[in-house]
């Protein structure tokens, strides 16, 4: 579309503030320390819970910015379009462009992690069953609306809930009757403590934080966005990050020797010790139902909105700003999105994915901080003690911090990466003919 096209008649606006919060943090799944826990015991040495709140601080200052440009830019697109309005319209598509790596991802690994916990239950249904089920659900779903999506967010959300809170109360129990002793092992292992090993495991954790970036791909399907998306975003962060704390320090407490648990089923393990077979059974459920709809709806449903505005703006073929007539909601983008989610579950294992995910969020978070500081600092206000600390303080936080994990990534993921990137700036030179031409964009000057 052209650069003044208008982004009137787009979206269905049917989220309130509780909606987007819930569908937030559904995305980040507020189990996912029961299914990840394993991967991230041996590179952070035990340290779960310091994985998690570096990545919760790295994320928080980062969402302060995101909380910033929602309100000025209350359009779909995310990073896209908020590089975009705080630089110029290509970096802003670079930035999108490498944000949409993860959120090609995310589905692929949360149908990974579904299929393996529900074989381990059902063992007679193929495993390629299981990845077209997902996915064909998934993507009648988001066909039929984000408000389908929410309602279904929330009766997984309760669900999950219903599982932490047993884990919690029988920990306390374990606690009380002198079974068990607090440790410090999750948060500090003095013998084998190595930050660069946390650095490590958090740039894996990120990924389970990625829900508060979803909760702005869906702005234009907000009620009241200059304000109801940024208090989502904050509190999505730090209603997740301090649940993941918490759960991962208990964890520390069931099972301080962390070298004796099995990899593939450390928490399951730890759950046997809490409550017995019958919990273990619940979260197997819970885990299948959070990773395979919410969490594989809530990607599909994000990267689909970023794909819809790099093609109203016509930098990506229009065909991605087609909405369904009925349920308007972008059907060639979420039909796409699908077709890769199916191919990649199908081709890729899981430990494969986990290596690769969070290079793209990194790099948008980066680029996202950066463009605050330009906009609304070095351009902006900057006479004043808080725009000082919000417009410069904050998001150079947020960028030192993304930084300082983004270098830590494996270098599987910064390969992989860096070739996504290459395949972007192809798009973009390919599209403004070697930047002899402007690079398309949307024009939000005159919108609300």
């Amino acid at each position: 579309m052209a650069e003044n096209a208008s982004v009137e008649g787009g979206l269905k606006v049917s989220l309130s503030t509780k909606d987007l919060l819930v569908y937030g943090i559904t995305f980040m799944i507020p189990v996912a320390p029961l299914a990840f826990y394993g991967s991230f015991l041996t590179p952070a040495n035990g340290m779960v819970a310091l994985a998690y709140f570096v990545g919760m601080v790295a994320m928080l200052f980062t969402g302060f910015s995101y909380a910033t440009m929602s309100s000025r830019y209350p359009f779909s697109g995310s990073v896209y379009t908020y590089v975009q309005q705080g630089t110029n319209a290509g970096l802003g598509f670079i930035g999108g462009w490498g944000i949409t790596l993860d959120y090609f991802l995310i589905p692929t690994i949360t149908y990974l992690i579904s299929q393996s916990f529900g074989e381990s239950l059902f063992p007679a249904v193929p495993s390629w069953a299981w990845i077209v089920i997902l996915v064909l659900f998934n993507t009648i779903v988001n066909i039929l609306g984000a408000n389908v999506v929410t309602k279904i967010s929330w009766v997984l959300f309760a669900l999950q809930g219903v599982v932490l809170v047993a884990f919690i109360i029988g920990t306390i129990r374990l606690l009380l009757s002198g079974t068990i002793q607090p440790q410090a092992i999750s948060f500090y292992n003095p013998q084998h403590f190595n930050m660069q090993g946390v650095l490590q495991a958090t740039g894996i954790v990120i990924v389970s934080y990625l829900g508060f970036d979803a909760i702005s791909t869906l702005s234009e399907e907000a009620e009241d966005p200059h304000r109801s998306v940024g208090r989502a975003i904050i509190l999505s962060i730090l209603s997740i990050g301090i649940l993941f704390v918490v759960i991962t320090v208990l964890a520390g407490f069931v099972a301080p020797d962390y070298q004796n648990l099995n990899p593939n089923t450390a928490f399951l393990g730890i759950l046997q010790r809490v409550g017995g077979t019958w919990l273990v059974k619940l979260a197997d459920i819970t885990i299948i139902l959070s990773f395979g709809f919410a969490s594989g709806q809530e990607g599909q449903t994000a990267v689909s909105r970023i794909l819809y505005a790099m093609g109203r703006d016509g930098i990506l073929p229009s065909a991605f700003a087609k909405l369904h007539k009925k349920y308007r909601t972008p059907i060639f983008a979420i039909v796409l999105v699908g077709l890769a989610s199916l191919i990649l579950s199908l081709t890729l294992s899981q430990d494969t994915v986990s290596n690769l995910v969070s290079f793209g969020a990194l790099f948008g978070f980066i680029l996202l901080n950066l463009s605050v500081i330009w906009k609304f600092y070095v351009k902006g206000d900057h006479s004043s003690v808080s725009s000082f600390i919000k417009y410069l303080v904050s998001p150079f936080i947020g960028f030192a911090v993304s930084t300082w994990i983004f270098l830590s990534l494996s270098i599987e993921s910064k390969i992989v990466g860096i070739i996504w990137i290459l395949v972007g700036l192809a798009i973009l030179v390919a599209k403004t003919h070697f930047f002899s031409e402007k690079t398309p964009s949307l024009d939000f000057s005159n919108k609300d």
